[in-house]
């Protein structure tokens, strides 16, 4: 005969069996969720990552746009100080040039005025050059006139001398023919000469001389006023 469990004997075991039987559902239950918290936490986490990963990915933006900035606004401030000094260097240029051409304004004057001066000079100086080969001009006409005049005298006087000296020759040709027929005169011829008769040698004589008298007449030399 087998002998009969006492119950007292199984009873917390079963208890203990009973409540692990009845605490495994619940067990599961909380696994499951930590699981899911788990997850959850997970993913929170890689988007936390994920958020300081483009916080820091814009940080480095803003950072990099930031010294961009200063860089430009470095280069602006270069630009604008090297726009400063050329303004200002634009400014003295601009002052020198009206310096300049004030200059050259007084020196344009100065030259007009000469050239003014040298063309009133020039004027005058033609004026009486022109007065000059104006009275040149008459005395030279009268020159002309008196030159002209002075070689028809010469003409005249020219023709005058050719003519003297053409009588002249004809004179010593009569004075030559008159001697020679002196020197032909024979004792008769004297003789007749003195005839006291009818005196026919003196009419003779007379005649001959009477002749050669008008021949000389004829010849001797009578200047052109003389004869007008």
């Amino acid at each position: 005969m087998k002998p009969t469990p006492s119950t007292p004997a199984w009873g917390p075991v079963a208890c203990l069996l009973a409540s692990l039987l009845a605490a495994l559902p619940a067990q599961a239950q909380d696994d499951r969720a930590a699981e899911r918290a788990a997850r959850r936490q997970q993913m929170q986490l890689q988007q936390l990552q994920q958020q300081v990963s483009q916080a820091e990915a814009e940080k480095a933006r803003l950072q990099q746009e930031r010294e961009q900035a200063e860089k430009q606004a470095g280069e602006r401030a270069r630009a604008v100080a090297r726009a400063g000094a050329a303004e200002k260097a634009a400014l003295e240029r601009a002052r020198l040039l009206e310096t300049e051409k004030a200059g050259l304004q007084q020196r344009v004057e100065a030259l007009e005025q000469a050239a003014l001066a040298q063309r009133q000079e020039a004027a005058a100086a033609l004026a009486a050059k022109d007065t000059e080969l104006a009275r040149l001009a008459a005395a030279l006409q009268a020159q002309t006139g008196a030159r002209d005049e002075w070689q028809q005298r010469f003409g005249q006087q020219v023709r005058l001398v050719t003519e003297c000296s053409e009588k002249n020759d004809r004179l010593v040709k009569l004075g030559a023919e008159l001697l020679a027929r002196w020197q032909g005169k024979g004792v008769l011829d004297a003789l007749k000469q003195r005839e006291p008769l009818l005196g026919l040698g003196d009419v003779q004589m007379f005649n001959l001389v009477q002749a050669y008298r008008d021949k000389t007449d004829s010849e001797k030399f009578v200047p052109r006023a003389a004869r007008e």
